[in-house]
């Protein structure tokens, strides 16, 4: 079976070589690319045999750690498109252990894992400085090597499942966003120059991080017994070790699962009532509110753009990994979050699509209109921003944070939502049809999208002027009595400008209601 599944896997690499002349091309040459890409990465790390201990660890560390993180990430988007996918032989009636074997083999012939095992046998070079370390160092290349294939057959497994023509593809492009959100600080992190010197303390915490994560023990092995750690060295090859065992015990079960369960079957849903609108009457603003709620919490173009900010407090791992005290990135994400929170109904009007017609037609007042569209954010953003305002300042040590963060993320909530009740009446632009995709984003006519969304986040940076000067003057002079000033003065800019916001909106709605419509139509 093993033999079979190779040779198949050989076909089917070959197969892409003898396409159309143009994927051929894209293919060998993206290949070579990735090949050529590993000898430079691994001709570097056995350049580092004669530098420092501590300075090839600092390099060789969080470089092997990044190979093995995009063997997590890739495979999850592009997961649904693997031709070894297990699904595909449950009909030929194949062993469980002889196919779950069969496909691992068969996974290591291709060009990624032939270029982290590249990589790998750069890093035994790099740490064959003895007879111990070399052999440690085999020891965690092999272990190495074996992540990453066990990596992508679990990630394109997974992706497949999740991921595939027959599931919403949100996981997937929501895998991607957060890549491209958590690399631009990094990025921006990585450009400074004391980064780029090997020997910077920046790296070399970086190292120490990365060599406890599942990613990054098995590359760490052979750097810390090299640098006298024995000790720690020993974990993290237990460490790598259980990840790989864990590996093929989720291996094991996914392909068991593929073999005995049916996908695509109907699932089939039984609601009793009305739901939301029973609960909130059948006044204007309750009927709003309650198709508000049900939006925000059924339809996927909703759902992902709150699910965006529940990442946004990952960007404090770069400040840390910087050398910003961990005691004051715990400061950050509230406002920030709350921002997000209040920006995203900015376009509301849009989403209803021709739907809209039912605000317009009811003869309900504006005003019932914009701020039932806000009772999701209110809700649920009003205690969370306490809550997490309380967590924020138990995380930064000292209490006085509590007000403060309290004052600002209230203002940036609130501000917000009041701008958008103006803005997504007064500036309606192209946005996702029902029941498309959350990211196929149609072209906006003209510069309507960038004047809203301008028009937005400058509003709400000027609305957080008051509070964030005082929170300054918390910093510098003492909370007394500027920390209750900023959760007073924040509160109540948030409060007026949130009313200001509805009242003005709900004007605009009831003088312009049909144009709504008529622009609602052309997205």
């Amino acid at each position: 079976m093993v033999a079979q599944l190779l040779r198949l896997r050989v076909d089917l690499l070959a197969g892409e070589v003898r396409g159309g002349a143009r994927r051929s091309v894209l293919v060998v040459l993206g290949s070579l690319l990735g090949l050529l890409a590993a000898v430079f990465v691994a001709g570097e790390l056995l350049a580092l045999r004669g530098a420092p201990v501590e300075v090839a660890r600092s390099i060789a560390v969080p470089v092997g750690t990044f190979v093995s993180v995009a063997f997590t990430l890739v495979p999850l988007v592009v997961g649904r498109s693997d031709q070894f996918d297990p699904r595909r032989f449950a009909v030929f009636g194949i062993d469980r252990r002889r196919l779950v074997v069969g496909l691992a083999v068969a996974g290591l012939v291709g060009v990624p894992v032939l270029a982290v095992a590249i990589v790998a046998v750069g890093q035994v070079g790099a740490w064959s400085r003895s007879g111990g370390t070399a052999v440690l160092a085999t020891l965690a290349a092999l272990l190495a090597v074996a992540t990453c294939a066990l990596l992508v057959r679990v990630g394109c497994a997974v992706g497949a499942v999740f991921v595939g023509p027959q599931r919403s593809r949100d996981a997937g492009w929501l895998a991607a966003l957060v890549i491209v959100v958590l690399g631009l600080p990094v990025v921006s992190l990585l450009l400074r120059s004391d980064w780029l010197d090997p020997a910077s303390s920046e790296l070399r915490r970086v190292a120490d991080v990365a060599g406890w994560t599942p990613w990054g023990a098995a590359w760490a092995v052979p750097a810390d017994v090299a640098s006298g750690r024995v000790g720690e060295g020993v974990l993290k090859l237990l460490v790598a070790l259980v990840v790989v065992a864990l590996l093929a015990w989720a291996w094991w079960a996914i392909v068991g699962r593929a073999l005995e369960a049916v996908d695509g079957r109907a699932s089939t849903r039984r609601y009793r009532g009305l739901g939301w609108f029973d609960a909130l009457g059948s006044s204007p603003l309750g009927a709003v509110a309650a198709r508000a709620l049900t939006y925000w919490a059924r339809d996927p173009r909703y759902r992902m753009s709150y699910l965006v900010i529940l990442f946004v407090p990952i960007v404090v791992l770069p400040l840390g990994v910087a050398g910003v005290p961990w005691h004051w990135t715990a400061l950050v994400p509230l406002p920030i979050m709350a921002l997000i929170a209040g920006f995203l109904p900015h376009n509301d009007v849009s989403y209803d699509n021709t739907a809209v017609w039912l605000h317009v037609a009811s003869g309900a007042p504006g005003w019932s209109d914009r701020l039932g569209r806000l009772v999701p954010v209110l809700v649920v953003g009003l205690p969370l921003v306490v809550a997490g305002a309380a967590v924020s300042a138990r995380l930064f040590g000292d209490q006085t944070a509590f007000p403060v963060l309290t004052g600002i993320a209230v203002c940036a909530l609130l501000a917000g939502l009041g701008l958008s009740s103006i803005v997504s009446v007064a500036l309606p632009y192209p946005t996702v049809r029902p029941g498309d995709h959350p990211f196929q984003q149609p072209q906006a006519a003209g510069t309507t999208a960038m004047v809203a969304q301008t028009t937005m986040v400058v509003g709400i940076l000027l609305s957080l002027v008051p509070a964030v000067w005082l929170a300054v003057l918390t910093a510098v002079e003492g909370p007394e009595p500027w920390a209750l000033a900023t959760l007073v003065v924040g509160c109540a800019v948030g409060l007026l400008v949130l009313a200001v916001g509805v009242a003005v909106g709900g004007r605009l709605f009831d003088k312009h209601g049909p144009d709504l419509l008529a622009a609602a139509q052309r997205n």
